[in-house]
Parts: C-alpha cells; sequence; structure tokens
C-alpha cells in the first residue's frame, strides 16, 4: 500500500517519523521520499511532502505546529480534518475549518498561515493578502511572513509592492536564500510586461550571489536560486547563465544527498523551460550535471540533452564550412513544425537547394558523413535530391505544396517582407527549354531523354 493511499493526520506522518525526531532524522526521511515520489511523475505527493518538511525543518515553524497538538479535545479534530481536505485538494473546505479554528483561537499564526496557503491556492489570493498582511502586523519582525506576503501580492499582479515586500523580508534576513529566491522570481514574472527591467534583474543577481556567498546553512537551497537565475538569464545572456551552472554542479558535488536531489530538479527545469537552441554552448556543463543526479538512466532527460547536442552541431555547421541555410532548415526540423508556416518555411528551403543543386549536393553528402544525425532528421528529401535527375519536377512539385500552405495559411504577397518574398519562390525558372521524355536527349548522346539523363 501507498503512503499516500490513506489519509494522514500530521506532517510527522507523512514523513514517517515520530515527534520526538531530530533535525537530521527529519532531513534523511525527506530525501528518501523525495526519490521515491519524484516531482514531475508524482506531483501530488511530492508537494505534501516538502509541506511537511518545511514545516518541520524550521525550528519556529516546527514550534507552532506542535502547538497544534496542545489543542482541546474539541478544536484538534477540526485541525485535522482542515489538513485532510487540502490534501485532497478540497481549498474550500480546508479554508473553512480553518476560520472556524481561528475565531475560537485567534492567538494561532500557524494555522492563519496554513489558512492564507489553502486560500492562495484556491485562487482567493485577494483574501490571501488580508490574512498574511494580518500574520505580519501581529509578527512585523518575521522575515518568513514578510516574504510570503511579497509573494502574495505578485499573485495578485502587484509586482511592485511585491518587490518592496520581499526586500522588506532582506532587510530582517539580508542572508535568506529563500527571499533572494521568491524577489528573483518576481523581477523575472515582471519582464514579461517591461523587457527593460533586464538592468534591474542584473543588480539584483548580483545581490543575491553576494548576500549569500558566506550562507553554510542549508547550502543546498543556493542550487534553487541559481536555477532561477540561470532561467532568467538562460536565453539571452548565455555567460552568465554558464556561471550559474557551474555554480549549481559545484553545490551538487559538495552537498552530498541534498544537492543531488536539488540538483535534479534544476536539471529538470533547465530543460524543460529554456529552448534546447539556446543551451547548444552549455550541453557539457549540462551532461555533466546529469551524471552527478544519476539522470542519464532517465528517457526525458536523455531526450532533452540530445535535443541540445544537436543544437549544438546545428549551430556549428557554418564554422564547419556548411551553407547558413542547412543551420535554417535543422534550427525548424529540430523544434517540430510549430504552424504551417514552419512547413512552408522548410518547403521553401529544399526549393532553394535544388535550384542551385550542383553547388548543395557536395555539401549534402558532407553532411551524411559527418553529421549523420542531423542527416538523418531530413533523410527521405536529401537521398532525393541526391538521386534525381529531374531536380525541375521536384521543385514543380515543392512549388505547388508552397502555393497550397500559402492558401491554407492565408498568406497573401502582400503580407510577406520584402525578404520572405524573397525566400519563398513565385515560379520554377529553366534555363533551357523544357525536354519532352521521347525527345532527343539534350546531352548529345542520341537517345531519347528518357533512355538517357530522364532516367
Amino acid at each position: 500500500m501507498s503512503l499516500f493511499d490513506e489519509v494522514k493526520k500530521s506532517h510527522y506522518e507523512t514523513l514517517g517519523l515520530a515527534r520526538t525526531a531530530g533535525n537530521e532524522e527529519i532531513k534523511r526521511a525527506y530525501f528518501s521520499l523525495v526519490r521515491k515520489y519524484q516531482p514531475d511523475r508524482s506531483p501530488k505527493e511530492f508537494k505534501e511532502i516538502r509541506a511537511a518538511y518545511e514545516t518541520l525543518s524550521d525550528g519556529q515553524k516546527r514550534a507552532e505546529y506542535d502547538a497544534i497538538g496542545e489543542l482541546p479535545s474539541s478544536i484538534a479534530p477540526l485541525f485535522h480534518e482542515a489538513q485532510r481536505f487540502d490534501r485532497l485538494g478540497r481549498r474550500n473546505k480546508a479554508a473553512e475549518l480553518y476560520r472556524v479554528i481561528l475565531k475560537r483561537y485567534p492567538g494561532l499564526d500557524n494555522v492563519r498561515e496554513q489558512y492564507a496557503r489553502s486560500l492562495s491556492e484556491d485562487d482567493k489570493t485577494g483574501k490571501a493578502v488580508e490574512v498574511w498582511e494580518e500574520l505580519c502586523r501581529r509578527q512585523p519582525g518575521n522575515p518568513h511572513y514578510a516574504k510570503e506576503l511579497g509573494q502574495s501580492y505578485s499573485d495578485r499582479g502587484w509586482h511592485k509592492k511585491a518587490v518592496a515586500e520581499i526586500r522588506r523580508a532582506l532587510t530582517l534576513d539580508p542572508s535568506s536564500i529563500d527571499a533572494w529566491t521568491a524577489l528573483t522570481s518576481c523581477i523575472t514574472i515582471s519582464m514579461e510586461k517591461d523587457p527593460n527591467i533586464w538592468d534591474e534583474l542584473d543588480k539584483v543577481a548580483t545581490e543575491a550571489v553576494e548576500a549569500v556567498k558566506t550562507v553554510k546553512t542549508d547550502e543546498w537551497k543556493k542550487i534553487v536560486l541559481y536555477t532561477h537565475l540561470f532561467i532568467a538569464c538562460g536565453i539571452d545572456k548565455i555567460t552568465a547563465a554558464g556561471d550559474y551552472l557551474r555554480e549549481i554542479i559545484r553545490l551538487v558535488r559538495e552537498n552530498g544527498r541534498n544537492g543531488r536531489e536539488e540538483g535534479q530538479q534544476a536539471l529538470q527545469e533547465i530543460l524543460h523551460l529554456v529552448p534546447g537552441r539556446s543551451l547548444a554552448s552549455l550541453y557539457s556543463g549540462l551532461k555533466e550535471l546529469a551524471v552527478l543526479v544519476s539522470d542519464m538512466n532517465d528517457t526525458s532527460i536523455r531526450n532533452k540533452l540530445d535535443d541540445v547536442r544537436l543544437n549544438l552541431e546545428i549551430e556549428g555547421l557554418e564554422e564547419k564550412g556548411f551553407h547558413e541555410i542547412f543551420r535554417d532548415l535543422f534550427r525548424i526540423l529540430n523544434a517540430d513544425f510549430e504552424e504551417d508556416y514552419d512547413e512552408l518555411e522548410v518547403i521553401a528551403i529544399e526549393y532553394h537547394l535544388l535550384d542551385d543543386k550542383s553547388s548543395f549536393d557536395p555539401q549534402i553528402r558532407r553532411l551524411r558523413g559527418e553529421f549523420p544525425e542531423l542527416y538523418a532528421l531530413h533523410s527521405s528529401f536529401f537521398n532525393e535530391a541526391l538521386r534525381t535527375r529531374d531536380p525541375d519536377k521536384m521543385m514543380y512539385q515543392r512549388m505547388k505544396k508552397i502555393n497550397k500552405l500559402r492558401r491554407k495559411a492565408g498568406i497573401d504577397d502582400e503580407d510577406l517582407e520584402p525578404e520572405e518574398k524573397d525566400a519563398v519562390p513565385q515560379t520554377v525558372r529553366r534555363d533551357q527549354p523544357k525536354v519532352g521524355r521521347n525527345d532527343p536527349c539534350p546531352c548529345g548522346s542520341g537517345k531519347k531523354y528518357k533512355r538517357c539523363c530522364g532516367r
């Protein structure tokens, strides 16, 4: 029977621990369970384990949580029932029970925190903000509550207020890795509306790295921070992303099981959130990280890494003397077709390769020998192009497909930019008159065209 086949009544039961468990026992239990219930395969179970660990590994939160056990018998069942509804995803019912408890015992800030979380999970972000604000009024010097209030502001879309509140949390605890991570995440979200915020992100990244440099307690948490910074910078600032990746690898090496668990999560997030083309130059570092966290047997990870490696080869084609048209072709093929226009571009590239067949055939043959995996992405076309003695026929077929796709996509000549008009051929132009199948072959052999060059 699974650990989660029955409803658990406490965080201790979730982790399989006694209430007297020490910090090391809590940590061992947590990492033992997350290896079995990984976030991508068992998100619900992982979330519950993580919540239990975050509460019991924090001295203050654990003390407040343990205080729940001292509730009168008439109230304790309500709290356990509220937790059960939380685990079942019935946030509205859970919040209602937390509210009943707080009405009787308003001094239980840990219950108030659970109440705020249930409201957030139920998308009642406005009410959640009110509860976090009440917690901050009750405990103005609590950096954890200030950080949570900032994140709650961010959920409402109030990014300026969010940044200000998380900054306040950092004045209370300047070396809080969690708060720096929250601030980075908040600014990254703001970038979607204001791309000019790059300078602020650079400043925050520098501050964060400097502030947590000397933090040794739970150092593995820095992996989460550096992962956020990597994802924020990974697309456009590849040098900075490489620096963060090296720090992630170092922390994984130095933090044993804790580092490996967070490193595994970091690798999954990086590979799933950052396009492979942007990661191409970091392939060797990503592979090293995958080996460190023992993820090379994970099929999805292997496939993502293969995608990154292929992108590395694609980006290096021009350095190997290949025409840029091959790089453009493989970028589209390796990313899969997202819309009809992608297929239109591929066929247009095929047309141009055929239109200058004598120049491109040697490069296609080189490609087959030097980059077999790239060649395989479009081998049916390449094989046909190398074999054919009638490239005009292939060009004509592609011209028909181009016109069909343009009509399907509703693309008119007026919709195209000048360079796009040049890229999409309009007609097939012949340097020589058309030769019929039964006409004498132009090569001068004396044979019919169909028996000679037209075969």
